[in-house]
Parts: C-alpha cells; sequence; structure tokens
C-alpha cells in the first residue's frame, strides 16, 4: 500500500517539476531579452553623444570663424581710419599739384602766344632780315604777340556758349585721346561754370586723362580731390575704383587694397564694388 502510495506521489511530482523548470527557463529569457533591450538604449545613447560632439566640434569650428571675420573687420577699420587720417596729407599734395599745372599752363599759354605761322624762308629770308627791312611802326606792330590760335589750346568760351556746349567740347577731347587737351578744356570749364552740376564729372574725367596716359600720382590726386570736393557725387565710387587701380598699377597693394576696401564698405550695392571685390581677389591671390 505504501508502494503505491508513493508512486503516485511520484508520478504527480515530475510533471510539477517539469513547469517548475519551464517557468525558470522563461525568468532566464525574459532577463536576457531586457539586457539586449538595455545594450541597444546604450548604444543609441551612444550615437547620440558623438552626434552632438560632431555638432559642438561643428559649433566650435562656426565660432573660430566668427572671431576671424571680427579680426578681420577691426583691421579693415584700422584701415579706414588710416585712410581717413590721410585724407589731410592728400589734399596738401592735391593743391600743390595744381598749383604746379597752373603754372604749366600760364608758360603754355605764353609759349603759344608767341608762337604764328610764319612764311617760308625763300619768300621773306631769314626772320632777322625780314625784321630789319620793316619800317619801325611795322616792327613795333610786328612786337605785338599775335592772338592764339584757337586749335593749340582752350580759349575761354563765349559768352553765349551754353556750360553742356563746353562740357562735350571738352569730353570729346578725351573720347579723341587729346588728354592733355581734355585736361585744359575741363579745367577751363570748372573755372567757367563751377556752380556747374557737371563740375564734378569735369573733376572726374580730369582723373581718367591721367589715368589714361599712365600718370597715376596725377590721376589720384584727381580722384582725391573729387571724393572731398563732392562726397556725395555719382562718381564717387568710380573714383574711388580708379583710385584703387591706380595703385595696382603703382604696385602699391596695400594701398590698392584700402581703396578697395573703402569702395565695397561705403557702397556695396554699386557695380564698381562687384569690380572691386574682383580686383581684391586677385591681389589677395598673388
Amino acid at each position: 500500500m505504501l508502494k503505491k502510495t508513493l508512486g503516485a506521489a511520484l508520478v504527480l511530482w515530475l510533471p510539477l517539476a517539469s513547469i517548475g523548470q519551464v517557468k525558470e527557463k522563461k525568468v532566464y529569457e525574459l532577463i536576457y531579452d531586457d539586457v539586449q533591450a538595455l545594450k541597444q538604449q546604450v548604444e543609441q545613447l551612444r550615437a547620440r553623444l558623438d552626434s552632438q560632439a560632431d555638432e559642438l566640434r561643428t559649433l566650435s569650428d562656426a565660432i573660430r570663424e566668427i572671431a576671424d571675420l571680427l579680426r578681420r573687420a577691426q583691421a579693415d577699420q584700422t584701415g579706414i581710419r588710416d585712410d581717413l587720417r590721410a585724407v589731410p596729407v592728400q589734399y596738401q599734395t592735391l593743391s600743390e599739384r595744381l598749383d604746379q599745372l597752373s603754372l604749366q599752363l600760364v608758360k603754355i599759354a605764353a609759349d603759344l602766344a608767341v608762337l604764328r605761322p610764319s612764311a617760308p624762308a625763300g619768300e621773306e629770308g631769314t626772320p632777322a632780315q625780314a625784321g630789319a627791312e620793316k619800317p619801325p611802326a611795322e616792327a613795333a606792330q610786328a612786337a605785338v604777340p599775335p592772338e592764339k590760335p584757337a586749335d593749340q589750346a582752350p580759349v575761354p568760351p563765349p559768352v553765349n556758349i551754353s556750360p553742356q556746349d563746353a562740357y562735350n567740347a571738352a569730353y570729346n577731347d578725351y573720347l579723341r585721346g587729346n588728354y592733355d587737351l581734355a585736361v585744359a578744356s575741363f579745367r577751363l570749364y570748372r573755372e567757367q561754370f563751377p556752380a556747374s552740376p557737371l563740375a564734378d564729372n569735369a573733376l572726374y574725367w580730369i582723373g581718367e586723362s591721367f589715368f589714361s596716359q599712365r600718370k597715376f600720382e596725377e590721376a589720384i590726386a584727381e580722384f582725391n580731390g573729387l571724393i572731398l570736393d563732392y562726397p556725395q557725387g555719382d562718381r564717387i565710387p568710380a573714383a574711388y575704383l580708379k583710385k584703387g587701380l591706380a595703385y595696382m598699377e603703382m604696385g602699391k597693394k596695400e594701398e590698392a587694397l584700402a581703396a578697395l576696401k573703402l569702395l565695397t564698405t561705403k557702397y556695396p550695392l554699386a557695380e564698381e564694388s562687384r569690380i572691386a571685390q574682383e580686383k581684391m581677389k586677385e591681389l589677395t591671390d598673388r
């Protein structure tokens, strides 16, 4: 009887033990799954940290670039201040050169005043002989300087000529390549019509005439005069550009960069600023 009882108990215990093992196995599987899920979360966090580290490096690079830009802007402001400090000296140089040119024009006018067409030597002989044969009255009359030929030097415009006609005549001299005559004509125009709205344009074309003759120092002086006397004129951006180009032709890189940077700073939307940026790139790439 006891054997039967023990056999029945064993039969009942075996299924129960099997059920316990299955449950224990499921618990381990659940723990394993949780561990794997935690590993995935850790990997995701590590990837996010790496991404944030890249973003931080990018931000750091951007901050360095901004700092460089600020330093360059400060350097540009320093250059502008230096250029402005040099303005009084340039103005004095301009005044001195204007005085020199005025003296030269007076001398040229005096030389032209004593010139006149002479007859062939075979008809009247040498000038000394011709003067010896003239009566005293005629000799005295011949000593009076003749009037200047109209085609040798600009003369003051007649009272009935308009400022536009005088300006056009000087500009045509420039277009024909008669730069010396254009300079003299534009100067005379400014003397005759100082209140004309084209007075600043006339000063600009004087600078252009010198630039075309590769007289770059004279051209720079004229462009400085234009910038000082007509700060609101429509030719100011072009004057800054030509000033920078003149310095480039003279091999003065720093002065050229200063003039071109000043142009792009004050007139960023002007067409001359686009050209100035190209020229600045050429200078910095050298």
